[in-house]
């Protein structure tokens, strides 16, 4: 995660969001075909892989091959995905400016590597390509012999053939009925939230994370574009985002770099967080944006601390968008940062480190994201646009660790 050490200017008053919305909200008039958002480098990759070959190295069911910008991504299972991207004149290098090498490979393309984002890179005849295989919990397995030999297979059918003659996907069937995205501090919760609360049909998600990305620098990861290519494709109910840990850096705006929490700062960042909320309620979402408890460093709490108000202000503008305090139940008094909290009247060691959750706090997260979800959902099927409230839900937290 990258971070900057210079200090924020913090403003101390923040907005927050009310407990009630406007009864209805403008319907969308027209929505986009397909995820790919037009780019055709993501239709491309769907004709560089075949179901078969994805069931062979990692078994199955396997869906179809669905654009969702900037990859092409198949569904693998219940609980995890495969995703191909597609940079056509764009040289290793540049393709993996913004990473490291975690694992070389030999003997594959022009050059190749696993990441320290997990991804297979390799590149050949002018084209980088990078491969991703996640699955819910699975954090530690690289699987680098299966990334390796589909990426022969992804070679292996672009030197025969012309992925750029193909035709735009036909839209398929949609997709789990909730999509749960962000960086790495969201990798913990999505793991817990599909252990214990996603266990019928209609809660069933596609969770994802990007190590390392954000908002801030969409030249590595577009979030902007990708939460809106997904829902494209997969149509879910609801988005849950916790995506904010590593947006304390400073922006470019009118040609110079504003430090977190300036006036610049925080319009530029409200841009870009308004446009990711209007653009998925447009396309039929509702959405639940999960802010970021207290960090250890505390520069980096502040930042944190900037983030959560911009992002709960513009949740309390936009019309079927929820913000989520994820301090309510992981900070300590006056929203410090606390390595262990009280559960069952017991101190439980919650973080991991100073920014991710353990298994413990990922576990209470969860649980408390299960009450928003539910009340979300229930208002949604009875045709209501209500905000759920933005503190703890009856019955919350249930803490299934204790119950193991």
């Amino acid at each position: 995660m990258t971070t900057t050490t210079r200090a924020p200017a913090i403003t101390t008053t923040s907005a927050t969001p009310p407990t009630t919305r406007p009864a209805s909200r403008p319907r969308p008039s027209l929505r986009l075909d397909d995820g790919s958002l037009g780019d055709r480098a993501s239709r491309s990759a769907c004709s560089l892989l075949g179901r078969a070959q994805i069931r062979e190295e990692f078994g199955g069911p396997v869906g179809p091959a669905t654009p969702a910008y900037p990859y092409c991504q198949w569904l693998v299972g219940s609980d995890a995905f495969l995703a191909l991207s597609v940079e056509p004149r764009t040289s290793f290098q540049d393709a993996t400016q913004y990473v490291t090498t975690l694992e070389g490979v030999r003997g594959l393309g022009q050059q190749a590597m696993i990441a320290n984002n997990r991804y297979l890179y390799f590149t050949a005849a002018g084209t980088t390509y990078w491969l991703l295989w996640q699955q819910v919990g699975d954090f530690s397995q690289l699987h680098a012999a299966q990334l390796v030999a589909l990426a022969r297979d992804v070679l292996a059918r672009a030197s025969r053939e012309d992925p750029w003659a193909t035709r735009a996907p036909v839209p398929g069937p949609p997709g789990p009925a909730i999509y749960f995205a962000g960086d790495s501090t969201a990798a913990g919760p999505e793991w817990a939230w599909d252990t214990y609360h996603a266990t019928s049909p209609e809660l069933r998600t596609l969770a994802e994370y990007q190590v390392g990305s954000g908002l801030v620098s969409p030249e590595y990861f577009d979030w902007q574009r990708h939460l809106l290519a997904v829902v494209a494709a997969r149509r879910p109910k609801l988005v849950i985002y916790m995506g904010s840990a590593n947006d304390g850096q400073d922006l470019i705006v009118d040609g110079g770099f504003q430090p977190v929490g300036s006036r610049l700062w925080r319009k530029a960042y409200a841009d870009r967080v308004a446009g990711i909320m209007t653009s998925l309620v447009k396309e039929g979402s509702e959405v639940l944006w999960i802010g970021e408890p207290a960090m250890q460093d505390p520069h980096l709490s502040q930042y944190m601390q900037v983030i959560d108000q911009v992002c709960a202000q513009q949740a309390a503008r936009h019309h079927g968008v929820t913000f989520l305090d994820p301090g309510a139940v992981l900070n300590g008094p006056k929203a410090s940062y606390e390595s262990a909290v009280l559960i069952h009247g017991r101190p439980t060691v919650v973080r991991l480190d100073g920014v991710h959750l353990n298994m413990a706090g990922s576990v209470l997260l969860a649980d408390y994201i299960a009450g928003y979800v539910t009340r979300l959902l229930s208002a949604r099927a009875a045709g209501k646009s209500r905000r759920a409230s933005p503190e703890a839900p009856s019955g919350v937290p249930i803490f299934h660790l204790t119950h193991q």
